[in-house]
């Protein structure tokens, strides 16, 4: 009776999609991170036919993607903004069957110095035909074809000794070569901080270049998923047939012969009880700055620990306002956003859902680089005195319209760059990218600084353990 009981809850769960990791057949991946690399791996790898368990330390999917839902159906994203059409996640909501809306020209308003300079007319040209005088915007211009010929070649040749040189220098020391107009230096240099969340005195010239794509070319569209970009991260999860398991805290990622074959072995805590799950390979998804806090056996290659350890560390912090509706007066004339600014107030991406029938609205900032980072050490309360008054500097009177103020800071170590003299193609990347005794390794900071270098590093991923697995058999 006992057996048959056994049988018979055994067979529940597994309707209900709960079966536990010890009465399921072994899977063959362990991916380890339950952010889009890691759900992306696994879509990728159960499309292939094998069977794959997850392993995620919070308690839920997504990672740096999320979506803050606020009342009266007021939303806002407090990780991944915008969706750029090239990435392959594009290709990968559609397979998902989700909607996509397209956003905001991949050019934005500038805050420069206190002045802001709002994009208000209907096109970019426009806009730089206000921005620019003819002078400032030959040599803006001028800039731009020299990044795209920078990008088209070091995308088709590699490193080429002209890329060498790019790589070898900062993104700042490029700009101060070219002696361009005090705005266009501005306006180039403040693009790329923003995405590379930290300043152009940090990050080489080549990593800068191969980030700037999506303002290259007549530039990229961008787009969201109506509901938030955290739907992607859901239909995902159920897309995701293995096991997902929340709060298991990766310890240990082994790998070792049995009986002339190599076996992969993660152990982890859950619920304080350590637990362990075999398979043929293992990919670990997580931040970069994570994989220090466990134990490799055989340890991470050294030309892997010297990429890794040569990686800079990118600041974030989201703030989300919730305001009276009214407070669309104080911008009726000047509705720019989202700007560009180049101190305390970060990107202001403004406001979000304005056509609830609820009385408040949902405001969101974006702080970046050495601003973000004196998050982590600062009181929340002087914080938001700081943007309050910034606020009212620019848009008089904003700040009596706040009803709450919502932070969401990441760990310190939010975005990678590759500092002066590293980029994504140098052949540190390369070993960090190459796999080692059926482990893998993948997520953005494998391929360049954001959602779409991890969804990248995914498929990438999945294809190297694929050929892998077929060696086995």
């Amino acid at each position: 009776m006992r057996t048959s009981f056994l049988l018979v809850w055994l067979t529940l769960l597994s309707f209900l999609g709960n079966l536990p990791v010890w009465a399921q057949e072994r899977p063959q991946v362990i991916v380890v991170g339950g952010g889009i690399a890691g759900l992306v791996t696994a879509y990728k790898l159960e499309q292939r036919g094998y069977r794959c368990c997850l392993l995620e330390a919070s308690d839920r999917l997504g990672g740096r993607i999320g979506t803050a839902h606020y009342p009266k159906g007021l939303e806002a994203e407090y990780g991944m903004q915008e969706i750029w059409e090239k990435s392959p996640l594009i290709g990968i909501i559609k397979e998902l069957g989700l909607q996509l809306e397209s956003s905001d020209d991949p050019w934005s308003s500038l805050l420069l110095d206190e002045h802001l300079y709002a994009f208000t007319e209907d096109t970019r040209e426009e806009y730089f035909k206000k921005l620019f005088t003819p002078a400032e915007r030959k040599a803006f211009d001028a800039t731009i074809a020299e990044l795209e010929n920078c990008y088209t070649e070091a995308t088709t040749k590699g490193l080429t000794p002209k890329m060498l040189k790019l790589q070898d220098q900062t993104f700042a020391e490029w700009l101060k070569a070219r002696k361009l107009p005090a705005k266009v230096d501005q306006a180039v240099r403040l693009t790329i901080e923003v995405e590379l969340a930290t300043v152009a005195e940090k990050f080489s010239a080549l990593s800068a270049i191969l980030e700037y794509r999506t303002f290259l070319f007549g530039g990229e569209k961008n787009f969201h998923v109506p509901g938030g970009n955290s739907v992607i991260i859901g239909k995902l999860g159920e897309a995701v047939k293995g096991p997902k398991i929340l709060g298991a805290t990766v310890t240990h990622v082994l790998r070792h012969k049995e009986n002339g074959r190599l076996v992969a072995e993660v152990r982890y805590l859950k619920n304080s009880t350590e637990e362990k799950i075999q398979a043929d390979a293992v990919v670990m998804t997580v931040p970069w700055v994570m994989l220090h806090q466990m134990q490799f056996e055989p340890a991470l290659t050294d030309p892997q620990l010297k990429g890794l350890a040569r990686l800079g560390r990118g600041q974030y912090t989201v703030i989300h306002m919730l305001l009276d509706k009214a407070v669309a007066q104080v911008w009726a004339k000047n509705d720019a956003f989202p700007v560009l600014s180049n101190g305390e107030l970060g990107v202001i991406y403004g406001p979000h859902a304005t056509d609830t029938n609820g009385p408040e609205i949902v405001f969101s900032f974006l702080i970046y680089g050495p601003e973000a980072e004196a998050y982590h050490m600062a009181p929340r309360d002087t914080k938001r005195v700081e943007v309050l008054e910034g606020m009212d500097t620019v848009w008089p009177g904003f700040s009596k319209y706040v009803r709450e103020v919502f932070f969401y800071s990441y760990h310190p170590a939010a975005v990678t760059y590759w500092p002066k003299g590293r980029s994504p193609l140098d052949a540190l990347s390369e070993a960090i990218r190459t796999p080692h005794e059926a482990l893998f390794l993948a997520g953005d900071w494998t391929q360049s600084s954001h959602a779409e270098g991890a969804v990248h590093s995914a498929i990438l991923a999945a294809e190297k353990v694929d050929a892998y697995l077929k060696t086995l058999k």
